[in-house]
């Protein structure tokens, strides 16, 4: 059975919705399929950032952050090379 394109939609878990990070450091999870191939976010609307693949999810380790609102959005690419983007993620970041 064939994925469809509409399933290859990534999924930010971590952080969630209006979440407050507090940390100088954090790790971005995000939920995609098997079939995904490969799974990059993007931060801010800055360039797209490739993210590691790891017990059934993928991994971005974001550190140099200043504090205030930020947005992160992922994108999959599936086996047929087309892209699908996640909803964007809302965020502060509380550091001192």
């Amino acid at each position: 059975m064939k994925t469809e394109i509409a399933d290859l939609r990534p999924d930010i878990e971590y952080p969630k919705q209006d979440e407050t990070i507090v940390s100088s450091d954090y790790t971005v999870r995000v939920a995609a399929p098997e079939s995904v191939e490969a799974l990059d976010v993007s931060i801010d609307q800055g360039p797209w950032q490739p993210c590691r693949r790891d017990t059934g999810f993928w991994w971005f380790d974001w550190s140099g952050y200043g504090s205030g609102e930020h947005e992160i959005i992922a994108r999959t690419r599936g086996h047929n090379g087309r892209w699908r983007m996640s909803a964007p993620r809302e965020l502060t970041v509380a550091n001192s």
